[in-house]
């Protein structure tokens, strides 16, 4: 999605999606550090979590295929900013397999390796970094990109991506 909105909105609105993003993540850490057992016991094996994000990829998925511009959004104010930022934000947030990878690092940080919170939190701050500077990177290189592709193949993006997220929602919600 990241390289989507790099394409059709913009590198400006993709650093905007991807700070949603990165402000997501930061948070999820944050949050299973201390509270990874309630974390664990509520959300990860709560089927209607699953089914409620499985819904929102699917409604993210129709919006792509029917209700999206053809035409590249250059110019953006501040309320667009925000909206991009918190798509990317709630985008990463429902989707449970963050979460859960985000959980499976920290058990294997905090316990196979016996890093105290002083290393861990080293280590998820590189980590942060080392995926933002890609992120960046690929944002870039997509929008370099995208003044070669046609607004026929963008639409093309668009319902490809659309289909994606829909599946992705099924895959939530049946899995």
């Amino acid at each position: 999605m990241l390289i989507e909105t790099s394409m059709t909105r913009g590198f400006r609105a993709a650093l905007w999606f991807d700070a949603g993003v990165v402000l997501c993540d930061v948070m999820l850490i944050t949050g299973i550090y201390f509270f990874a057992s309630w974390i664990t016991n509520t959300i990860i094996s709560n089927e209607y979590f699953n089914f409620a994000g499985g819904l929102v990829f699917m409604a993210f998925g129709v919006n792509y295929i029917f209700a999206r511009r053809q035409t590249r959004a250059k110019v953006f104010s501040i309320n667009q900013n925000l909206k991009v930022f918190m798509n990317g934000f709630f985008i990463n947030l429902i989707n449970p397999s963050v979460v859960l990878f985000w959980m499976g690092t920290m058990a294997v940080l905090l316990n196979n390796f016996s890093h105290n919170g002083r290393d861990a939190f080293i280590y998820y701050l590189s980590t942060i970094a080392v995926m933002a500077t890609t992120d960046v990177l690929k944002a870039y290189f997509a929008y370099r990109l995208s003044n070669l592709i046609q607004t026929r193949v963008l639409r093309i993006i668009y319902i490809f991506s659309g289909i994606l997220l829909i599946g992705l929602g099924l895959w939530i919600i049946l899995g």
